[in-house]
């Protein structure tokens, strides 16, 4: 199937999650957390991430009020933060009176914490009440998510984790799949610390930009909204995020940088080779840019 920015994976409870997402982890809330939140969705992306520890969730539901797309064609994800796990469907009122929402596409437990099991009980009674339509897990490993398999009843239908060639969790993508849980890779661009790695330089230079538009919508943005020209080849960043979306993963790549949310939305005009994917996923060394949650309770 040819992908586009319109692409959707079907998640394990039968809703569908947009592949490309925008994150605004570390995103200032307010004009600067709003201007991305339009950006991305003036340049087609309909999913956008945020998490109650990121104190933007207002911005991002200004934005899409702003923005006239109709609430149910942009899928929202939001998380329950580690303090809040004593009250789960209080943090989740919070979060949706800031978003200004009467629910969201999908609640993550923001990291794994002894209460999980009791937070999870309550993230299925949401979902219940249908002001979760999905939940998941973010940064859970395989011994995580055995455990909570062995205490629930519902598999998460996304576990969101740091992913990309330098920290290729081969075990981890196979288990989720074998369990029907999707992946969704945060820090797909390693912060910035491999975007000039010389291996990944090489192989972005072998793919020239077609000129070809991220997405039918393209044509309806304003021309100062466009990049003022294709580039020659692929950027680092671009080969990056298509090489998680060729491995079937969501991808959330993150940036408040106009310029920068476009060139990551234009990765549908090209395929990276078979023999291409197996040398990027020989790039892993383990590298960690976020939290390593290996050891977590």
């Amino acid at each position: 199937m040819k992908l586009t920015i319109d692409t959707k994976i079907t998640l394990n409870d039968g809703h569908a999650i947009p592949q490309l997402g925008l994150g605004v982890w570390q995103t200032r809330a307010g004009k600067s957390c709003e201007a991305a939140v339009l950006a991305a969705l003036e340049a087609g992306y309909r999913h956008i991430d945020t998490a109650a520890m990121y104190g933007n969730e207002e911005s991002v539901g200004a934005a899409i009020r702003i923005s006239g797309i109709p609430r149910e064609n942009i899928f929202v994800t939001t998380k329950l933060w580690n303090s809040d796990h004593g009250k789960p469907e209080q943090a989740l009122d919070t979060s949706l009176r800031k978003l200004n929402m009467d629910y969201v596409d999908l609640y993550l437990i923001h990291y794994p914490v002894r209460q999980r099991r009791q937070s999870w009980l309550a993230l299925e009674a949401l979902r219940a009440q249908r002001k979760a339509r999905s939940i998941g897990v973010s940064n859970f490993t395989i011994r995580h998510l055995t455990e909570l398999l062995a205490e629930t009843g519902t598999v998460p239908a996304v576990n969101q984790v740091e992913f990309h060639p330098y920290l290729y969790q081969q075990e981890l993508l196979a288990y989720c799949q074998a369990k029907g849980i999707v992946i969704e890779a945060y820090s797909p661009l390693t912060h910035g610390e491999r975007l000039n790695d010389p291996k990944l330089v090489a192989v972005a230079k072998r793919y020239a930009s077609a000129g070809a538009q991220p997405a039918r919508r393209w044509s309806q943005l304003p021309l100062a909204h466009k990049l003022s020209r294709a580039p020659e080849t692929k950027s680092t960043a671009q080969i990056l995020i298509r090489w998680a979306l060729q491995h079937q993963l969501v991808v959330i790549p993150k940036s408040a940088n106009r310029r920068r949310i476009l060139e990551d939305a234009d990765v549908f005009d090209f395929e990276i080779t078979s023999d291409d994917m197996q040398l990027l996923d020989g790039f892993n060394e383990n590298l960690r840019t976020c939290w390593d949650p290996t050891h977590a309770p």
